[in-house]
């Protein structure tokens, strides 16, 4: 029985397998040496996405009714790219203040790897139309699940994975499956993770005073090395109070040695204004301020 079907209920696995073409594939225990055999359900190829640097599956919460600013600090649970990069955020160290910059890994998957999680996640109907599943709670946001193949963008969101429903059931099994794929999938692991080489970074700046800080005393102050940050990037609000812009190329390798030395209560000082930056490397689809 395939592994996302393995706790549903028995009418939702038998619609499931009269969906796709009325067979099941074999799937092996996480940890096990046997890869799977390809699942009934067709899958596009996911050289069909528009290049190797799409997530064709990628699962994220959003924020409710969070401001954008501190959203966007986020990182999906799982992005699983065209090329086989699965980049997940990795563990961080047990310090306060910890790094500025997060432990970001990538895992290198084959393609049939690709092609099985999206087969997998065409099962757990991951397809088709827009759906909502279960009741909104805006306030709570919601877990996203977007799917891109050769027939368009999928998204399903869900805003609380723990309902005992079919379909969120299926979800569930899916994120499961996603959040271990070595597991599931372990001869098709091209390369063990590895710390992710981001090549753009998105930064948001606010004025702030180390003062207000919860541990101010553990606060330090060092100078910002690029173009006065008043006017950088695009504000949020007027009178602009949080500002976000992109850092890449040049100025990325200017301002690198400064972040990595940087935590978490790092003040920065611009044209002597002294401003608090979250510091957030960006994914390969990710567009660095959007909403702003």
């Amino acid at each position: 029985m395939h592994p996302l079907l393995r706790r549903a209920p028995l009418p939702f696995v038998v619609l499931l397998a009269v969906a796709c073409t009325g067979t099941t594939s074999a799937s092996p225990t996480p940890g096990s040496s046997a890869t799977p055999a390809p699942s009934a359900t067709p899958a596009p190829s996911p050289s069909s996405a528009p290049d190797a640097n799409t997530a064709v599956i990628r699962i994220e919460q959003t924020g409710g009714m969070l401001p954008v600013w501190e959203t966007m600090r986020w990182y999906p649970t799982v992005a699983l790219y065209g090329d086989g990069r699965l980049i997940t955020q990795g563990p961080q160290v047990e310090l306060y203040p910890g790094p500025a910059l997060p432990n970001l890994q990538v895992t290198h998957f084959s393609q049939h790897a690709v092609e099985q999680a999206l087969a997998w996640a065409a099962e757990a109907g991951l397809h088709g139309a827009d759906r909502q599943l279960g009741p909104m709670l805006l306030d709570a946001g919601a877990l996203v699940f977007t799917v891109v193949t050769a027939d368009g963008t999928h998204h399903t969101s869900v805003s609380d994975l723990s309902v005992n429903d079919p379909a969120i059931n299926a979800v569930r099994e899916f994120q499961d499956v996603m959040t271990g794929l070595e597991g599931w999938l372990p001869n098709d692991v091209a390369s063990a993770a590895a710390p992710f080489g981001w090549d753009r970074l998105r930064v948001i700046s606010f004025p702030s005073d180390p003062a207000s800080l919860p541990d101010p005393a553990l606060a330090h102050t060092v100078d910002w090395p690029l173009a006065d940050l008043a006017t950088l990037g695009v504000s949020w609000s007027e009178p602009a109070q949080y500002r976000c812009f992109e850092v890449s190329g040049d100025d990325l390798a200017t301002a690198q040695p400064t972040f990595e030395l940087a935590n978490e209560l790092t003040m920065y000082r611009s044209a002597d204004v002294t401003y608090q930056l979250y510091l957030h490397p960006l994914l390969p689809d990710d567009v660095a301020c959007p909403g702003f």
